[in-house]
């Protein structure tokens, strides 16, 4: 199992990294437009155009913030959390270190240096961003459903205070544990299974999957169309399970299309990158996503501590 949690985490930052420097910029090949297959640079008017071919955006840098602090704490900790989001943001002052970060949740970090805590240092925003940092809690709590739910509503709290982000890290959190269960590749039964998780705090969510179920006839231009790419959380993962689901298995289809239809297209390709791990294994992406990914290495080292986590009689 410990392939999928080092894939999952990797499949989150290639799909970060690809889709960073052209967030927002939707590509129709059908119109004769070029799209993006692998790392690039943004352009010169991007935000992120200081950054190499490779590095990702704040979605991964503050997933990876996570999973240093369940590594380093062997547990969730929300002081150590509180202390590392604070630290973070001050990191954002330096430009090789700046990766875009939303005015939630740094508004979220200059409360907490302030002197307020995670029960207020909370926006209520329903923004994709806390979604984006359950994929550790999501590996680390995979046996137990008490930690991750705890972890998740304390963790999204701290910057966003709808609890449509706690049912939509719920509903993200359920497509990684049934990756990882070895539960059999149904939409049906995703889909119904991230709706059950996502009760009772986004309601939405089963119209949303639906919407996900009906559109994997279309062409994927209508099917985003039709389902919202936008930064709001409910959007961002349902596009992220569309790409997933519609990917049957086939990493660079799936990932490419995921960073190039627009919106919150970084966070989108992040998440379907992690479910697409968290199914399939290390086997299944191709070694060319690894060589100029950013801090391969300690992801994958991340990985294996969070399993430990996990998985607490292993031996890694």
């Amino acid at each position: 199992m410990i392939d999928k949690f080092q894939a999952s985490m990797l499949g989150y930052a290639i799909g970060d990294a690809l889709a960073a420097p052209i967030e927002d910029v939707v590509r129709y090949p059908d119109e004769g437009e070029e799209i993006v297959k692998y790392y690039t640079k943004a352009a010169r008017s991007h935000p992120l155009a200081h950054l190499q071919p490779g590095q990702y955006s704040d979605e991964t840098q503050l997933m990876l913030l996570v999973a240093r602090s369940l590594s380093e704490c062997g547990c969730f900790s929300i002081k150590d959390l509180e202390r590392k989001f604070i630290d973070w943001s001050h990191s954002q002052k330096k430009r090789s270190e700046w990766r875009f970060p939303g005015n939630t949740v740094i508004t979220a970090c200059r409360k907490l240096a302030a002197g307020a805590t995670w029960e207020t240092s909370g926006l209520m925003s329903a923004g994709s961003n806390a979604v984006c940092r359950t994929l550790p809690y999501a590996l680390a709590f995979c046996k137990s459903s008490s930690m991750l739910k705890t972890s998740l509503d304390k963790s999204c709290r701290l910057s966003h205070t709808d609890p449509r982000c706690l049912g939509t890290s719920l509903a993200f959190a359920s497509v990684i544990n049934m990756g990882l269960s070895k539960e059999e590749f149904s939409v049906d039964f995703i889909c119904s299974r991230a709706v059950e998780k996502a009760q009772p705090y986004a309601i939405e969510m089963g119209r949303k999957l639906k919407i996900v179920k009906d559109s994997l006839k279309l062409d994927s231009k209508r099917a985003i169309a039709n389902i919202g790419n936008s930064g709001y959380c409910i959007d961002t993962f349902a596009a992220a399970l569309y790409w997933f689901l519609r990917a049957e298995g086939r990493f660079d289809n799936m990932i490419i299309g995921a960073a190039n239809s627009g919106g919150d297209s970084d966070a989108i390709a992040a998440m379907a990158g992690a479910m697409f791990g968290a199914w399939f294994g290390l086997a299944a992406i191709p070694e060319k996503w690894f060589e100029k990914l950013e801090n391969y290495e300690e992801i994958k080292l991340l990985a294996c501590n969070i399993y430990r986590i996990a998985i607490p009689e292993s031996a890694v």
